[in-house]
């Protein structure tokens, strides 16, 4: 084989191996698990007689032969990076996940209802899980009201005169 044709067949190599750009990337994330650290594990709390042990390696290493974890990348062009409770967004982001306008969600963080987590400039950013917090306690604020003004009503409409 010639050294041009060596050259060629590398680069095609690389070139196969090389990752598709981004919008096209599925990446997949391949966990190799040693069943002897498991059973390891196991031994700690439990007696095991070679037997056993063997059979349990055996039975470990079937069962994680068809497991599998994925990694996969986010192709999206929104601008909504917030998917994990602990994103820190921006006050547009937070009113966007609430529904509501941006100057609301600057209240709510000046007047402290939900926490600052930092000052960028003088841009105000919160973390996800803080928004949905106040967000699940806000329902649960309405929901109590709407019961109580359920039941005065009922009191109200079927009350004795």
């Amino acid at each position: 084989m010639n050294s041009k044709s060596s050259t060629n067949a590398r680069r095609s190599a690389s070139q196969r191996s090389a990752l598709p750009p981004l919008g096209e990337t599925q990446l997949v994330l391949r966990v190799s698990v040693p069943t002897d650290r498991l059973i390891s594990i196991i031994g700690r709390h439990v007696r095991l007689t070679p037997a056993t042990r063997m059979a349990l390696q055996r039975d470990l290493s079937d069962a994680l032969q068809g497991a599998g974890a994925e990694l996969s990348a986010s192709t999206s062009t929104t601008g909504e990076s917030a998917t994990r409770p602990d994103d820190v967004l921006t006050t547009e982001q937070a009113a966007k996940l609430l529904g509501v306008s941006r100057p609301f969600v600057v209240r709510l963080i000046d007047g402290g209802a939900i926490a600052l987590h930092q000052r960028v400039g003088n841009q105000r950013r919160v973390l996800r899980s803080n928004v949905l917090a106040w967000q699940s306690a806000e329902r649960l604020r309405q929901a109590k009201a709407l019961k109580r003004l359920a039941g005065d009503l009922d009191d109200e409409i079927f009350g004795a005169p």
